[in-house]
């Protein structure tokens, strides 16, 4: 008896699948990249907004309390008044205040004067009451900003005697003129966030002629100076009391020093000076006691 010949289960398109190599898997989609997170004006924008639709919301709320408990709805002007202010004192500018009163004026004449629903702002009262909003949210603007610039200069004036504290305690404890020099040099680099070296002695004769200059003429050369165009450091002399006793190079490939860093690198080089006279008379001493 002929047995019939069994066929293979494996379908011919699965057999070519299979002899075909395991394809090797690309590379991992990229993640999509975040975005750029919004500047300090925008978000400065955003939370003057929110401020503003807040003191919105909370002066129509009392409009309406009023409404619902049977007085007179003129009473919620001192309301408007003092959203007005705290409006002009959140966002330091008297520019939202005077917003936000326009907001409170024509809402209250559409929505609960009579006839209801119709704007009626150019009558006397009303106008009246909108310079009132203007001048006061101009007023507390102007305050407000002024109070602000007096709290930052405090600041930064706090910020900076301490500064001058640090760098006396760690003049105080250096004890050889280069580790003055080093340490004055470190501490200007991390607040002027530029490269800045203190040398002390007379220039080399391989030293740039800037360098030379600025050492032997007494006056700042380099960066930002006539006769110096293509360099990029500015040298400022380290002398006191009419004797000089090295050169200041600041790295100003980000642009020239303003008047503050100029006289914080004067300050910082006088108490340099200082600690590098005092750190050579004790080096004196100690040899001629040896």
């Amino acid at each position: 008896m002929i047995v019939p010949r069994q066929s293979d289960p494996t379908p011919a398109g699965n057999e070519q699948k299979a002899a075909k190599a395991p394809e090797t898997k690309g590379p991992a989609p990229a993640k999509p990249s975040r975005g750029t997170p919004p500047s300090p004006a925008v978000r400065r924008r955003v939370r003057n907004l929110v401020v503003l639709a807040i003191l919105y919301g909370a002066g129509l709320a009392a409009v309406w309390g009023f409404s619902l408990m049977g007085v007179s709805t003129l009473v919620v002007f001192p309301v408007f008044v003092l959203g007005v202010l705290i409006a002009s004192l959140e966002t330091d500018s008297g520019l939202w205040g005077g917003a936000l009163g326009l907001a409170f004026l024509l809402s209250y004449d559409f929505l609960f004067a009579s006839p209801m629903l119709e704007l009626k702002v150019l009558n006397r009262t009303d106008l009246v009451a909108l310079v009132i909003f203007v001048a006061v949210a101009l007023i507390m603007g102007v305050i407000t900003h002024r109070m602000s610039r007096q709290v930052q200069a405090a600041d930064r004036t706090a910020t900076a005697l301490s500064r001058l504290n640090r760098l006396s305690a760690g003049l105080f404890e250096s004890t050889t003129p280069a580790e003055a020099c080093r340490f004055s040099q470190e501490f200007l680099a991390k607040i002027l966030r530029r490269d800045v070296t203190i040398a002390l002695g007379e220039p080399g004769p391989d030293a740039p002629s800037a360098v030379r200059d600025c050492y032997e003429q007494r006056i700042p050369t380099g960066y930002g100076e006539v006769g110096y165009r293509g360099v990029p450091e500015k040298f400022l002399p380290l002398g006191m009391k009419g004797r000089i006793f090295g050169v200041v190079a600041v790295d100003c490939t980000a642009g020239d020093l303003d008047g503050a860093s100029r006289t914080l690198i004067a300050s910082v080089a006088a108490q340099t000076l200082v600690a590098v006279e005092r750190n050579t008379l004790k080096e004196q001493q100690d040899i001629s006691e040896e």
